[in-house]
Order: C-alpha cells, then sequence, then structure tokens
C-alpha cells in the first residue's frame, strides 16, 4: 500500500518540498502506526528544511529524502501485535522522535507508542496536532527549566507566537503575573489570554517594567536576551529558546540563563492534555493547509505573522 508524504531532496527554499507518493510503514514493536489527522509546523522545520539546527544534522539526504514535522495528532490503525496502550481506532497526539526525524508530513505516520497519550475527545484534530512542540516547549521552559512558583512575575516575549501564547496560559495557570511583548495588532489577543500587554515596536520594556520580573522567556534572539537582564531581579531566571545567546553574560551578572531544547515527555503532555480538556489552555490555530501544499504554509511561517500555529491536514 501507499501514501502520500511531503519530502525534501535538497536543503533550502519552500518550494523543494515536494508532495510525492510513496509506501506505507510498516508495523514495527513499540511503536503504533497512524492515520495522521492533522500535524503542526513549527520554526524549527524552517530551520531544517535550510539545513540548519541540530535536527538537520541527523538527516543524511545522500541516503533517503527527508521528511519534516514532529507534530501529530491521529487515529491508531495497527500495531506489531506487542503491547503499546493504544487500541486500534483510537484518538492520540505527540512530539514523535525529536529531535531525530519525526516525519509527520505525512499521511500516515509511525511513531513510538511511549511518546504518544490519548486525546482529549473534545478537542479538534488541529489544534491537538498544533499542540505537542510549542506546548512542550512552554512547559519544560516555565517548569522543568526556570521552575515558575505561584506569585512570580514572568515576562515573556512573542507572546502572540506558538509558543508564547501557550506560556502565557500556562504561567497564568501556575499563578504567576504575565506580561507579554507583541505588535500592536495583538494587543487585544494577549489581552484576551489574561497577560498585561507591552507593545515592542512603539515601547520599551525596560522602561515599561524596571528590574522587577523573576523569569523572562525569550525567544526573539540575542539583543533581546541581553536587554531582557535589566528587567530581572537579583537571582532572577532566563530561558531562551534561540542559540547562540550570550548565556554567561547572564550568569556573570547573577542570573541563572538556560537554552533550552524540547525533548518528548508523554507524562508532561499528559498534563497539557488536561489542561485542554479543562478549557485552561487553548491552542490558537491560525490557518491550516492540506499537505500538499506545505510550501505555503512554510511561507507563511517564515513571514512571522503567524498568530499562534500553522497546521498541515491530509
Amino acid at each position: 500500500m501507499t501514501m502520500h508524504q511531503v519530502q525534501l531532496t535538497v536543503w533550502g527554499e519552500p518550494e523543494n518540498l515536494h508532495f510525492t507518493e510513496t509506501p506505507m510503514p510498516s508495523p514495527l514493536r513499540g511503536h503504533v502506526l497512524l492515520k495522521v489527522t492533522a500535524a503542526g509546523v513549527n520554526p524549527i522545520d524552517l530551520t531544517t528544511r535550510k539545513g540548519l539546527g541540530p535536527a538537520a544534522s541527523l538527516i543524511n539526504l545522500d541516503q533517503e529524502p527527508a521528511v519534516l514535522g514532529w507534530d501529530v495528532a491521529g487515529l491508531v490503525c495497527e500495531t506489531a501485535g506487542d503491547y503499546t496502550g493504544f487500541q486500534p481506532g483510537e484518538k492520540v497526539f505527540g512530539l514523535v522522535q525529536f529531535p531525530h526525524p519525526g516525519k509527520t508530513y505525512a499521511e500516515y505516520v509511525l511513531a513510538p507508542a511511549h511518546q504518544l497519550v490519548h486525546a482529549p475527545a473534545d478537542i479538534p484534530d488541529e489544534q491537538l496536532g498544533a499542540a505537542p512542540l510549542a506546548a512542550l516547549t512552554a512547559y519544560q521552559a516555565l517548569f522543568e527549566v526556570a521552575k515558575l512558583s505561584s506569585g512570580e512575575r514572568v515576562l515573556i516575549h512573542a507572546g502572540a507566537g506558538g509558543v508564547g501564547h501557550l506560556a502565557i496560559q500556562l504561567a497564568l495557570d501556575a499563578g504567576a503575573t504575565v506580561y507579554a511583548t507583541a505588535s500592536e495588532k495583538n494587543r487585544e489577543f494577549i489581552q484576551s489570554l489574561g497577560a498585561e500587554f507591552i507593545d515592542y515596536t512603539t515601547q520599551d520594556f525596560r522602561q515599561v517594567l524596571g528590574p522587577t520580573l523573576d523569569v523572562v522567556l525569550n525567544s526573539t534572539g540575542a539583543q533581546t536576551f541581553v536587554d531582557s537582564l535589566d528587567v530581572l531581579v537579583p537571582g532572577g531566571r532566563i530561558v531562551t529558546l534561540t542559540s547562540p545567546d550570550p548565556l554567561e553574560t547572564a550568569r556573570e551578572r547573577g542570573f541563572t540563563a538556560e537554552w533550552l531544547t524540547v525533548h518528548p515527555d508523554r507524562y508532561q503532555l499528559g498534563e497539557i492534555a488536561r489542561l485542554m480538556s479543562l478549557g485552561i489552555v487553548k491552542i490558537h490555530v491560525d490557518q491550516t493547509f492540506p499537505l500538499e501544499q506545505a510550501a505555503k504554509a512554510h511561507e507563511l511561517v517564515g513571514s512571522r505573522h503567524v498568530r499562534g500555529k500553522v497546521v498541515l491536514v491530509p
């Protein structure tokens, strides 16, 4: 049997992504074969498509085409007969194989069972497919690295983005006071999430906040990282998602500074699923594209004008 898949044979631009027919994967022990219902598109997908970053270094295009994508929501089709905890027909979602090839830009994908969780029945597939990488990044940055606690004050840069809008909701649920930078067009969106809005195009967040923040989550580059040190209280923590940021500069000033690379974690994703089901965390999907328009999805994400997430729907 065959399926459709988006393949990359040459690093580079979005037009290098090709919609192709290929054999379906066969069941493998410890894995489940999923019929993909939604696959999120993330900035790391674009970086990898260009041949850059740690994920690209794990791919050899001389051996086989690359298939991008790590976010997946889908229906369990088949197992190899061993115990996986999942039955055919069940709806699941997860962050697959990261940073090794997840290959979720496809109609079917073979996914490690231990990286999947049962999906809340009341959440649309597009939101489930959009959630894993961004939600786990936000969760791990705030709680695993920064160890955010109730009553603290946190600044989230790029608050309207995929990670940012989820970090706002998770931090608020943890009892923090949340400030977020974004452009004016996203003011109402940021405020609807419950954060205090700062317009980075017209306001200097350092002057607005002063040295009053316990935690900063940065995803907008080295200059913002350095500027953010001015708003931290003594002993404050800053987590960056962009590399390389000058971590040593922060540490020399007495701050805790870490760079986060997300990792699959089914227990954390299970907690995120619970919060989604309760309506505490809501995934905003900016736009969906059919699988064959993966290049257009990449162009939109690359424009940096996305609110929330972009999703491919086979």
